[in-house]
């Protein structure tokens, strides 16, 4: 028998297989995964993009109902944003 025969072999299935963390999820991602902060996201995100969109592409001689005025523009695309946003059916738990 040689030397290294004797030592015991190390079981990496005990560690690999282990079910103590399997059901964990990182506070954050709880977060993310939310459906109101997703909701909320994405009004925000639709928001900014209305204002940009007036800022840079809105109509400049005033007679587009829409983006003539960057108020209607900004709860426009915020709406939009929440559309997007919002949870796909079968997805709430």
């Amino acid at each position: 028998m040689t030397k290294s025969s004797k030592l015991p072999q190390f079981k990496f299935e005990k560690y690999v297989t282990s079910n103590t963390n399997a059901n964990y999820t990182f506070p954050w991602k709880r977060l993310v995964n939310h459906r109101f902060f997703r909701l909320g996201a994405g009004i925000i995100v639709g928001a900014l993009a209305g204002l940009l969109y007036w800022k840079f592409v809105g109509c400049q001689s005033g007679t587009c109902p829409l983006t003539s005025n960057p108020y209607k523009t900004v709860i426009l695309f915020s709406f939009m944003g929440g559309l997007f946003a919002k949870d796909k059916p079968g997805e709430r738990g």
